[in-house]
């Protein structure tokens, strides 16, 4: 028997594919962060398995937004310690 859902994997493929046109009319710098967004996703792919979205952005997403609360969470802790 076959699968009937594309792996999370081939998911974040299709959907940053989807987003290429847009990726495009930005400037370099925010591509370059755009980019980083997706491999934040990527990061997060086993989480993004398991949560079974019926709309799989939303788990794109959200796995960014973790992603960038982490970030910005080690940024403040740095601070506090005056790095």
């Amino acid at each position: 028997m076959g699968r009937t859902l594309p792996t999370i994997i081939r998911t974040l493929q299709f959907e940053k594919e989807d987003w290429k046109n847009f990726r495009r009319a930005l400037r370099a710098e925010d591509q370059e962060a755009f980019d980083a967004l997706w491999r934040i996703a990527r990061r997060h792919a086993a989480p993004a398995a398991m949560a079974s979205r019926a709309v799989p952005l939303e788990t794109v997403f959200m796995a960014m937004l973790v992603g960038l609360a982490r970030q910005l969470a080690e940024m403040e802790a740095r601070t506090k310690h005056g790095e």
